[in-house]
């Protein structure tokens, strides 16, 4: 299946989700930082796998934009983040693995890319919902601010969510608790 690439650019950032510019030894890296707590790094086809089978939004800071050095040898943007969607296309999403690299925190790029996140949500006409996992308190309200995204209530409407976690699940051990 093939989507339309969606791009958007600020300053020397872009938000893309071109697969071609997806750095897999940056997510790598990325999911074995105390930033994403709730995962560890994944072997290589593993890595490839999931990045294939996902929609990924990657933050990258437009090197060439930088440090212009001619047309002929423009150097591949560097990834500094990433948001990726579970998704059919059409009426489900799942959204997970969120980060922005600690070195380009506290420069608005999160909330630029969940607002990235938010056009290709509403860009899906027949979507029946949108889903993530966020921390209570902060994240909650974070993402329902941003995505209009509410709890779910267990039980309401005769609905529950449930979950089975794999042997790497987060939750597992003591150590994937969230940092306070």
């Amino acid at each position: 299946m093939t989507t339309k690439i969606f791009e958007r650019r600020r300053d020397h950032y872009i938000v893309s989700s071109d697969p071609s510019l997806l750095d897999p030894h940056a997510v790598n890296a990325a999911f074995g930082s105390k930033a994403m707590y709730w995962c560890t790094p994944l072997p290589s086809t593993a890595l490839q796998t999931m990045l294939k089978n996902s929609y990924c939004l990657g933050l990258y800071i437009d090197v060439a934009k930088l440090h212009p050095v001619g047309l002929a040898t423009q150097p591949k943007p560097e990834q500094v983040g990433m948001a990726r969607l579970i998704t059919d296309y059409v009426t489900f999403a799942y959204l997970t693995d969120v980060y922005v690299a600690p070195e380009e925190q506290g420069k608005g790029l999160g909330d630029w890319l969940i607002e990235c996140v938010g056009e290709v949500l509403d860009g899906m006409g027949d979507l029946r919902g949108a889903w993530l996992i966020a921390s209570e308190g902060k994240g909650e309200k974070y993402y329902s601010k941003k995505l209009g995204m509410q709890p779910l209530e267990q039980g309401k409407n005769g609905i529950c969510t449930m979950r089975r976690l794999g042997p790497k699940g987060f939750g597992h051990n003591e150590d994937d608790a969230p940092p306070h």
